[in-house]
């Protein structure tokens, strides 16, 4: 039996048993392990949004951030296989963007008892849509794109199933363009607890936006969303990395250009598994990011993947057992605002709500 353990075949299987073999399944995207997904990494090299070294209110935004020494044609050339130009599109503003002011509600009412509600008299912001303003926001954009010199036009092009989404891709993009937008489960919102990021049925979806086409497995029912729980970031950010395989994985190597309709929360996951600095989008806005997809994998943890109602209502959290103000700061989620002064004053005036 000794001689047997000695022998070069065996100690080169139980090597490979035991310390090879859980190296490559760590590696590997068939890990039994779901949220085993790629690593991504985006250049800093072509935009100024993406540049470290500009400051965020420097950037040059006249041909979406393109840096001068560049056209649309130069940087295609120079992208590598495993790299692809995304256009990461906001919807336009839409009624639950502007709700909270129109009802007159306080921070902590919203929070705890409007957000939860379908609407309030002749606002609903239920899978809200575009306000007027949000569809001229659209308009805006789509001219600004048509007029752009060059402006490549993406060979790829997907939503969220959210209304306000699907609405900004039409007002975007239906004139300029052929082709449909497929919709992605995992382009949403972070969801849960409040109605704006509950989406619609499958087949209300079909029947009032019917040029759009599914990905193969999009449930009927909104089988995400849930009145007691909200997606924190953590999920979110392992959504946003198994959106970016999806799609690199589906689209073949010429097509080059990815356009994707989302939302502030899920656009700032995106960046952060890309390990790109945060940046404001606004409504109505588009940043253009370049993304590649790297052969190596790693685990998303979801081990802090939800938090509960007291977690998003202020009034709540003040009650838990000690709850440190740093720990209300924290754990709230408001993502209703368009500037970094926007969420500098939210800050501001959280706190004081909490002092």
């Amino acid at each position: 039996m000794a001689s047997f353990a000695k022998s070069p075949v065996v100690l080169m299987l139980i090597c490979f048993y035991f310390y090879f073999l859980p190296a490559l399944v760590a590696q590997s995207p068939m890990s039994l392990e779901d949220n085993i997904l790629p690593i991504f990494s985006s250049s800093t090299q072509y935009f100024g949004q993406s540049d470290p070294e500009i400051p965020r209110n420097k950037v040059n935004k006249t041909n979406f951030g393109l840096h001068e020494e560049y056209t649309w044609d130069s940087l295609l050339d120079a992208l590598e296989p495993d790299e692809k130009l995304f256009f990461l599109q906001r919807h336009g503003e839409g009624w639950h963007n502007v709700a909270r002011r129109l009802i007159n509600a306080s921070y902590s009412d919203w929070q705890c008892h409007w957000s939860i509600e379908d609407g309030k008299g002749d606002i609903e912001w239920f899978d809200a849509e575009l306000t007027p303003r949000g569809h001229d926001q659209i308009a805006a954009l789509s001219t600004k794109i048509r007029t752009n010199d060059g402006f490549p036009m993406p060979d790829k092009f997907y939503v969220s199933p959210l209304r306000r989404t699907l609405q900004t891709w039409q007002g975007t993009w239906s004139k300029m363009t052929d082709d449909t937008a497929v919709i992605k489960e995992n382009a949403r919102e972070k969801f849960g607890i409040d109605t704006e990021s509950k989406r619609h049925s499958k087949s209300f979806i079909k029947k009032h936006f019917p040029d759009f086409e599914f990905e193969s497995d999009f449930s009927d029912d909104d089988t995400s969303w849930e009145n007691d729980k909200r997606e924190k970031a953590q999920h979110c950010r392992f959504r946003a990395a198994s959106l970016l395989e999806d799609i690199f994985e589906e689209a073949k190597d010429d097509e080059q250009v990815i356009s994707i309709v989302l939302h502030s929360g899920i656009i700032y996951c995106l960046l952060n598994v890309v390990q790109h600095r945060t940046f404001v989008v606004p409504t109505g806005g588009m940043i253009p990011v370049v993304i590649k997809m790297e052969d190596t994998y790693k685990k998303y943890p979801l081990n802090d993947a939800f938090s509960d109602f007291d977690s998003w209502c202020p009034a709540n959290l003040l009650t838990k057992v000690g709850a440190s103000k740093e720990e209300v700061l924290n754990d709230a989620y408001i993502d209703y605002f368009d500037s970094e002064e926007d969420h500098a004053e939210k800050k501001k005036l959280f706190e004081a709500f909490i002092s």
